[in-house]
């Protein structure tokens, strides 16, 4: 029998099982390669409407059932603030209520935030769409012909039509930027999280907490009260 103590490795010293590791990197692999797909597809559809062009099967997907019902919600949620506020909710909401979702998973330190901030960048995107076609008017709407173009009417009405194309452009490129940010944010943080569960984490033992001298002796003297002892 040796003489020397023998060590015990602590629990959760140990790296993940490969499974536990690799499962969730190519998750958020799959994720932002999806993320990235759409965005190729949105760069030349969100720049400028042209007669007849044809949406990716993805975006017309996600536009359709995202982003076109966050525009109505937003008609209705500022319906009772005036006719300017009404119109000009759609597209608010549609930005907004993705940049609260950012707001609250970053605070929150989830992961997801980068996720949540695509979506910021992809709605700028489709609003600039919208306030470029505002001088010309060709996006088919919801509504049809009959229904009112929310930009035409709001530069119209704030006379300034003009500025338009510029608009659209800060806003167009603003969601462009926000977008790659986002995926390389995203990216980013699911290799240092990959890295990071590989590496052994010690587990150092918890400390002795040791009582006041007067708490001890009070103790003490319970004790020997139990015990019947003087």
């Amino acid at each position: 029998m040796s003489g020397q103590p023998t060590t015990r490795k602590a629990p959760g010293a140990e790296p993940l099982d490969p499974v536990e590791r690799y499962v969730p990197l190519l998750f958020k692999a799959a994720v932002y390669a999806l993320l990235t797909v759409f965005f190729f597809e949105a760069l030349d559809a969100f720049y400028e409407y042209r007669p007849g062009m044809r949406w990716g099967n993805l975006l017309f997907v996600f536009r359709t059932f995202t982003f076109l019902p966050l525009h109505e919600g937003g008609h209705f949620l500022f319906m009772f603030f005036g006719r300017t506020l009404y119109v000009l909710g759609g597209s608010f909401w549609q930005i907004v209520f993705p940049l609260l979702w950012f707001i609250i998973a970053f605070r929150q330190r989830s992961q997801v935030f980068p996720f949540a901030l695509f979506w910021v960048g992809e709605n700028m995107m489709d609003v600039s769409l919208y306030i470029r076609d505002a001088p010309v008017r060709m996006l088919p709407l919801l509504g049809g012909d009959k229904s009112g173009h929310d930009w035409h009417y709001l530069l119209s009405h704030w006379g300034a039509m003009d500025s338009a194309g510029t608009l659209a452009d800060i806003m167009y490129y603003g969601g462009v930027i926000t977008c790659i940010g986002a995926i390389a944010t995203g990216i980013v943080l699911g290799v240092i999280a990959f890295i990071q569960s590989g590496r052994p984490l010690p587990v150092s033992p918890a400390a002795d907490r040791a009582l006041p001298p007067q708490a001890q002796d009070e103790l003490d003297q319970q004790i020997r009260k139990i015990e019947g002892l003087p």
